[in-house]
C-alpha cells in the first residue's frame, strides 16, 4: 500500500514545488515590473515639473538680464513665487555656479530631488555662464502621487530608480487561496494571467502616470484643468460622431485633456484675468500651445501628440496662432478641439463673464472660422451627449458636461 502511494506522493510533492516556483517567479516578475512602471511614471512627472518651472522661470529674458545685472536679490524674488505655484516644490533659488549643458539637471540628495536648470532669455539663444536656478523637491510627495500604496522611500535597502531616489516595497503576498489557485489553474491560465497583468502595466502612463500629470496641472491651474477635462470628453464623444476609432480616438482624448498643460508656463495673474488682456498677455496667452508641444515632445509616450495639442488654436481661414494655417493644413483631431475649445470656453465658468446657453454658444459657432463640417456633427449629435458612456479607459471623474 505504502509503495503505491509513493510515486503518487512524489507526483504531488513535485507538482507542489513546481506550482510553488511557477508562483514565486511571477511574483517577482510582477514586483519587477511594478518596479519599471513606477520608474517611468515618477520620471515622467519630474520631467513635467522641471520642464514646466523652465519654462515658465527660467527661460526668461527677465530673470536672464537680473542675473546678467548681479542682481541675484530681486531674481531670487522672482524665483520665491515658484513653490507658490508648484506645489511640489520646497524651495527654488538663485545661486553662482557652472550652468548645465541642458536645460535642466536631476539629482537624488537624500530624501530630496535637487533640480538645477540653466537660466537663458526667451529665445534660449543666450545662457547665464556663471548663475542656474536650484528648486528643491520631497521625494516622499511625489511618491504619493504617484504610487500612495506599495512603495516607500527606503535610502538603505530601497532600489534606485532612474533619478536616483530608493524605494521599497513588500509585494510578495501568498494566501492559502492563492496556492490551491495555483495547483489548480498554473497549467492552463499562469500565462493567461502574466499577460493581463503586463497589459494592465502597459497601460500606466497612460492612465495612473496621466492622471499624475493632470494632478499637477490641477495644484497649478485648476480653472485650465477641469476645461481640459470637459474639452477632452467632448472631443472623445464627437470623435466618435466622426468616425475616428482604436489609437487615434485615444490620441484625440490625451491631447484634448493635455492641450492647455502649457499654461502652467504662463503667470497665473494672466490666466485667471477677469479684464482684457493688453497686448503683451495676449502674446503669452498665445504661447501656450508652442509650450504644450514643447512639453508633449519630450516625452516619448506624448511626443506624438504634439502637433495636435500645437495646432488647436488653428482656424481655417489662417487667422489662428501660432503658425496660421489654412483649413486643409490642420490635423483633423486639432479641428475637433479647436470646435470644442471654443464651446467649453462658451458654456463654461470663467472668471471674466458668465456662461451662455448651448444654443446661443451653436449659433456663435456658425459665425466662427472653424470646420463647419464638425460644429454641425456637434450640433446635430448634441442631444446624446447625457447618455454618452465613454471607454473604460478614459480617466475615472465626471464632467459637468455629461451631468447636463
Amino acid at each position: 500500500m505504502k509503495k503505491k502511494l509513493l510515486i503518487p506522493s512524489i507526483i504531488v510533492l513535485l507538482t507542489a514545488f513546481a506550482v510553488a516556483g511557477v508562483f514565486l517567479l511571477m511574483q517577482l516578475y510582477i514586483a519587477d515590473k511594478s518596479f519599471d512602471t513606477l520608474d517611468r511614471a515618477l520620471k515622467s512627472l519630474i520631467d513635467l515639473q522641471a520642464s514646466a518651472a523652465y519654462n515658465g522661470y527660467f527661460a526668461w529674458t527677465k530673470m536672464y538680464d537680473l542675473v546678467m545685472q548681479g542682481n541675484l536679490t530681486e531674481a531670487n524674488a522672482l524665483a520665491d513665487e515658484i513653490p507658490k505655484s508648484f506645489p511640489l516644490v520646497a524651495s527654488a533659488e538663485i545661486i553662482q555656479e557652472a550652468p548645465p549643458e541642458e536645460n535642466f539637471v536631476v539629482g537624488a540628495d537624500g530624501e530630496l530631488l535637487r533640480i538645477v536648470y540653466s537660466i537663458r532669455d526667451d529665445d534660449e539663444f543666450r545662457t547665464a555662464p556663471n548663475a542656474v536656478a536650484v528648486t528643491i523637491i520631497q521625494a516622499s510627495k511625489l511618491l504619493d502621487i504617484v504610487s500612495p500604496n506599495g512603495f516607500k522611500i527606503d535610502m538603505t535597502g530601497g532600489r534606485k530608480t532612474t533619478y536616483g531616489i530608493h524605494v521599497s516595497a513588500n509585494l510578495m503576498h501568498i494566501s492559502l487561496w492563492n496556492i490551491i489557485a495555483m495547483v489548480l489553474l498554473t497549467v492552463l491560465f499562469a500565462s493567461l494571467l502574466i499577460q493581463r497583468y503586463v497589459k494592465k502595466t502597459a497601460f500606466f502612463l497612460d492612465t495612473r502616470g496621466l492622471e499624475s500629470i493632470i494632478y499637477l496641472f490641477e495644484q497649478t491651474e485648476k480653472m485650465s484643468a477641469s476645461h481640459s477635462r470637459n474639452v477632452a470628453v467632448l472631443a472623445l464623444f464627437l470623435g466618435k460622431k466622426l468616425g475616428l476609432r482604436g489609437k487615434k480616438l485615444r490620441n484625440l482624448y490625451v491631447a484634448a485633456l493635455l492641450h492647455d498643460i502649457g499654461k502652467i508656463g504662463v503667470p497665473t495673474n494672466v490666466i485667471a484675468k477677469a479684464g482684457r488682456l493688453d497686448s503683451k498677455e495676449y502674446m503669452q496667452i498665445k504661447q501656450h500651445p508652442v509650450i504644450s508641444a514643447r512639453i508633449l515632445k519630450s516625452f516619448k509616450e506624448f511626443e506624438r501628440l504634439s502637433p495636435i495639442v500645437l495646432y488647436h488654436h488653428e482656424r481655417e481661414d489662417g487667422s489662428g496662432y501660432p503658425e496660421g494655417l489654412t483649413g486643409k493644413d490642420i490635423p483633423l483631431e486639432s479641428k475637433i478641439i479647436a470646435v470644442v475649445d471654443v464651446f467649453e470656453a462658451l458654456v463654461g465658468e470663467r472668471p471674466y463673464r458668465n456662461p451662455i446657453h448651448s444654443f446661443s454658444a451653436f449659433e456663435k459657432l456658425k459665425k466662427m472660422p472653424l470646420d463647419q463640417r464638425i460644429v454641425k456633427v456637434l450640433i446635430d449629435n448634441y442631444s446624446e451627449l447625457n447618455s454618452f458612456q465613454p471607454p473604460r479607459w478614459v480617466l475615472s471623474y465626471s464632467p459637468w458636461l455629461l451631468g447636463v
